[in-house]
């Protein structure tokens, strides 16, 4: 990604003019003009719509600008603490994260708050005195930092081969339909009248799920519906989903791994488990082959992995969803 497309795409959207916004950025016209045309080019989209009256986004503008301005906010606190670095003692905020006695583990985001504490109690049981760094990101993204040497254990989805990690199998995900308890018809177990749905409004995840929305998330609601609704609200988060259900404003559905933590009690919505035919993906917990951490990372992976799994089998008869 051209990173001069980037900050130019933001400084246009920001000063919704083109000469401002190559003032702003201390270029010509020209230059601006050119740098935006080859990120549209790029991105095989047009991100702004050029009139007489000013510069307006498109809706794939739109969509792409939260991603460019997160990018770019990450990266200038990042930039800002490392500048900054030089004014303060030892001990401060980049020394604790980047600490090599750290043990540093990475969760994905769908599954954090379920395995967060059998993962705690594993870390607890195996190295009782460490401390750490959580990571909560798309299993791509971990895996892709955990190939870097900047995860020592990763707790993921499976997404193809990793020969430089050594992965165990922890159990296979499968999708839940969560919809409200009231307003919404009853569905069966066996989902034969899931069709009833279509007409609500769906709850659908921002960033990466979108890009396995065709392999995953389209293939569901196939089976489901036989085409794709076209009402959805959009979150970035698993909480808000599950709050956005259970206030009886809109249905999904998720990974059962995201709803674990709840099981133990009365649901706040109505919750089918569907069939593995919608989806089966496998849990892993990865760590490097050859790690660079001082940490005994395959003897913790095996302490971790005994606790996560005594939790599965502790859940899995709540797979019976009532």
């Amino acid at each position: 990604m051209d990173m001069e497309g980037l900050h130019s795409f933001v400084a246009v959207a920001r000063e919704k003019s083109i000469s401002r916004a190559a003032q702003a950025l201390h270029v010509t016209q020209p230059t601006l003009s050119a740098r935006l045309k080859k990120l549209e080019r790029d991105l095989g989209v047009s991100l702004l719509d050029r009139s007489w009256d000013g510069i307006r986004l498109t809706k794939h503008g739109r969509f792409f600008l939260t991603y460019s301005i997160g990018m770019f906010e990450a990266l200038e606190e990042a930039a800002t603490l490392l500048r900054r670095r030089g004014e303060r003692t030892a001990g401060g905020p980049i020394d604790a994260i980047t600490d090599a006695l750290r043990l540093r583990v990475g969760v994905e985001s769908f599954f954090f708050p379920a395995f967060m504490k059998p993962l705690v109690r594993g870390i607890q049981a195996a190295v009782p005195d460490a401390e750490c760094k959580f990571v909560t990101k798309t299993s791509e993204l971990l895996l892709s930092l955990a190939d870097c040497d900047s995860l020592d254990l990763c707790l993921h989805y499976t997404t193809g081969p990793r020969p430089n990690l050594v992965s165990h199998h922890l159990a296979n995900d499968r999708f839940v339909l969560l919809y409200p308890k009231t307003g919404y018809p009853d569905i069966r177990p066996d989902m034969s009248n899931a069709h009833l749905l279509k007409d609500k409004r769906f709850v659908l995840f921002e960033s990466a799920p979108l890009l396995s929305f065709p392999k995953v998330t389209s293939q569901a609601f196939l089976k489901l519906f036989g085409d794709i609704p076209d009402r959805f609200h959009i979150v970035q988060d698993i909480e808000a989903a599950l709050d956005i259900v259970a206030g009886g404003f809109g249905y999904t559905f998720v990974p059962v791994t995201s709803i674990y933590q709840l099981l133990g009690g009365p649901l706040p919505f109505h919750a089918r488990l569907m069939p593995e035919a919608y989806l089966s993906l496998p849990i892993l917990l990865s760590h490097a082959s050859a790690p660079a951490s001082p940490q005994p990372v395959a003897e913790l992976s095996a302490v971790i992995l005994s606790a996560l799994q005594a939790y599965v089998q502790q859940i899995d008869p709540a797979y019976r969803l009532a």
